[in-house]
């Protein structure tokens, strides 16, 4: 197998392994992040009314979901399987292809994960929508080239706790 049809081969197995399988309906409708409003509790003397085009996002959430992200990152840089299932949602549909994007990933390569951006955009009792920008560099192996990711992490709680259900790509680039 010649060296092109490996790293074409290893990009697709590391993008379905970080990002999950979209269905055919899914993959032809436009990522739309839609802006909502939100009716302000009455104003009280230290509240800070923020844009109208910003949602009120209670921080102490936005914190505990973005720490769930960075958990994920961390746990596959480490190639710790559990501590990465850990933080995905029981019922999550991307369950079965990042275990088996793991296993590829994990015996061929090292890899180093950088989030250069990340916002929540909207949390609607337990579910959240998270916009990243993130690059991720192989290590070790090659092959792999360094990419530049956007998306969006659609997240779920389960049992209380923030959990990462479904994460649909934006763009996907090489960079240099």
């Amino acid at each position: 197998m010649s060296n092109k049809i490996k790293l074409k081969l290893v990009y697709l197995l590391i993008i379905v392994s970080l990002f999950g399988c979209k269905s055919e309906e899914q993959k032809n409708e436009p990522v739309q992040i839609q802006k909502k409003q939100y009716v302000l509790p009455p104003k009280q003397e230290q509240q800070k009314i923020p844009d109208q085009d910003q949602p009120v996002i209670d921080s102490k959430e936005a914190d505990a979901i973005i720490a769930v992200i960075k958990e994920n990152i961390a746990a596959t840089e480490a190639e710790d399987k559990k501590r990465v299932l850990k933080t995905m949602h029981k019922d999550s549909p991307q369950i079965n292809s990042t275990i088996q994007g793991m296993d590829f990933i994990f015996a061929n390569y090292d890899m180093k994960f950088e989030l250069e951006q990340v916002k929540v955009l909207e949390i609607n009792g337990d579910e959240a929508k998270v916009y990243y920008q993130q690059t991720t560099r192989a290590v070790k192996g090659e092959g792999f080239p360094p990419t530049r990711i956007t998306g969006i992490h659609n997240m779920k709680k389960e049992k209380g706790k923030w959990k990462l259900f479904k994460t649909e790509y934006i763009s996907n680039q090489p960079i240099r």
